[in-house]
């Protein structure tokens, strides 16, 4: 029943409603303007270089397996034989697997007079191929590959950020717009009522020019007009201020300030609105980018930690290579073993570093738990906020439509002279303040749900 009233109500206000006002522009709706909104905003465009640095990271990070050349010549030319000359090279590759391996190469030519015995080498150089393993520190993972792992997060974490900003933007865009059309109708019913007060004044007048009224009834009606058009320039006011703010949302592709000429859609009318509130609130907890953020975070920390965790075990590390002493003469490699192990007698670092990294793990938990919370607080909120915005819509409608007859009976009333001219003004007023009241119901339903979709991740 109360739909049927809102209906009503709304008929009467747009037939009150002044031509010049409805249709004096073109209508920009809400959704073409928060397409225009998301397609050029400059917050938005400089979010969409979170990929590229993403990107970027995942480059760097993949850097520090790249294959390493070093190459070292050392000359001391004499007459009748060199001095020295040494020319050592190497080429080292880091795997990303389990184990962490190096695969390293090398070559080492060092001949001459003035060479150490113990570098010396043949004429024909030597050359090996051999791989170097970590057995205790290292073996699960390390600094290169922590740093791999977190950077290839980094999407996911752009792509989260870039959502987070575009909601939070298109929710800020949308309440405006809604304030503006808000500000459109308060302009539009206070032109209705001063076009009427304005036509009586007129009559009453001319009837007090042709003595058929008293005087101070002409000096009423226009202390009325008066009034009106004050009230209509602080309306005027607020839908010029609404504009400008509407504006600052809109931008060319070239970045240029874009002004709006055009008028908002009418306010919407509410319907009944049925919403399962544990069901919105799964929608949430899978579609706001502020929890994937969080599982993001979370997902480093316990990176950092299993990392912090390796640093507790001692370094050894083992090198096993084919050694070709002289590469000119034939035969079979020889074998090189090596073990290289680095110790701390008491771990202290290690373990105030592990201890930081739990604590760190422990805080992006606490975090996700506070998400989750205020994420299920945003969404029960704003289906509150529906539900009595409705509420007040259907007492705002029916307030209306008996402030709409009780006019209409003043009107009469003071036709066959039953009542007075203050009388009716008061009532118009009142008519008037009831239409402001449903206006105001109208805008905060369409606020509610706009507040709805962004806290269910839908905006």
């Amino acid at each position: 029943m109360w739909r049927i009233l809102v209906l009503c109500a709304l008929w009467t206000f747009c037939a009150l409603c002044p031509l010049s006002v409805i249709s004096a522009s073109a209508q920009t709706t809400l959704e073409s303007f928060l397409r225009a909104v998301e397609a050029s905003h400059p917050s938005l465009r400089a979010a969409q270089y979170e990929p590229d640095l993403a990107e970027a990271e995942i480059r760097n990070a993949l850097g520090r397996f790249d294959p390493m050349l070093n190459v070292s010549w050392l000359a001391k030319p004499k007459t009748g034989g060199d001095k020295l000359n040494d020319l050592e090279a190497s080429l080292e590759l880091p795997l990303d697997m389990t184990f962490g391996p190096k695969l390293k190469a090398t070559y080492d030519r060092a001949v001459g007079t003035n060479v150490d015995p113990e570098n010396i080498t043949t004429p024909g150089g030597e050359a090996s191929l051999g791989v170097s393993l970590p057995l205790f520190q290292g073996i699960f993972t390390d600094s290169r590959r922590n740093q791999l792992r977190k950077a290839l997060l980094r999407p996911d974490l752009a792509a989260a950020q870039f959502r987070l900003e575009r909601n939070n933007l298109l929710r800020a865009a949308a309440l405006k717009y809604w304030d503006w059309s808000e500000s459109v109708a308060a302009v539009a019913i206070i032109d209705s009522i001063l076009q009427f007060a304005e036509t009586r004044a007129d009559l009453i007048t001319r009837r007090a020019r042709a003595g058929e009224a008293a005087v101070i009834d002409s000096v009423e009606m226009m202390q009325e007009v008066l009034r009106r058009r004050g009230e209509r320039l602080r309306a005027l006011r607020f839908a010029e201020q609404s504009a400008i703010d509407v504006s600052v949302f809109l931008w060319t592709g070239n970045l240029t300030p874009i002004t709006v000429n055009d008028l908002p859609e009418p306010l919407p009318i509410a319907g009944d609105t049925t919403i399962d509130v544990d069901e919105a609130v799964r929608r949430a907890l899978v579609l706001r980018p502020e929890l994937r953020r969080v599982e993001i975070l979370q997902a480093t920390a316990r990176l950092d930690s299993s990392l912090a965790t390796e640093f507790l075990r001692p370094f050894v590390e083992a090198d096993v290579a084919l050694v070709s002493y002289d590469l000119t003469a034939g035969g079979s490699p020889d074998l090189k073993l090596g073990l290289k192990i680095s110790q701390p007698l008491l771990f202290r670092s290690a373990s105030a570093g592990a201890q930081v990294a739990d604590i760190a793990v422990q805080r992006a938990d606490l975090t996700r738990v506070i998400t989750e919370r205020v994420i299920d607080a945003d969404v029960r909120n704003a289906i509150i906020a529906v539900d009595r915005a409705e509420e007040r819509l259907a007492v705002a409608t029916t307030e209306t439509e008996l402030a709409r007859r009780m006019l209409d009976v003043e009107r009469r009333r003071l036709d066959i002279g039953e009542t007075n001219l203050l009388t009716l003004n008061l009532r118009e007023r009142f008519y008037a303040e009831a239409l402001q009241r449903l206006v105001s119901a109208q805008a905060d339903y369409a606020r509610a749900v706009v507040q709805l979709r962004w806290a269910t991740g839908t905006l």
